[in-house]
């Protein structure tokens, strides 16, 4: 029983240090919700471009095909 008291104990502990040092940081460290959107809006337009453009490939080179 003092082994699992003794882990409990420990990873409160650690569990209360992770939230201190998140609390001390700078909180305009990180991306903001506006930066997340217009890079996930940009990596999809890249995305949709790439699969255009192999639907485009494929699409010509099927009459080849016999």
């Amino acid at each position: 029983m003092r082994h699992i008291a003794a882990v409990v104990r420990t990873f409160g502990l650690t569990l209360r240090g992770r939230v201190r040092a998140a609390r001390e940081q700078d909180p305009e460290a990180g991306l903001t919700t506006l930066e997340i959107v217009f890079w996930s809006g940009g990596l999809l337009l890249v995305a949709g471009l790439v699969f255009a453009a192999i639907q485009t490939y494929v699409t010509s080179h099927i009459p080849g095909i016999s």
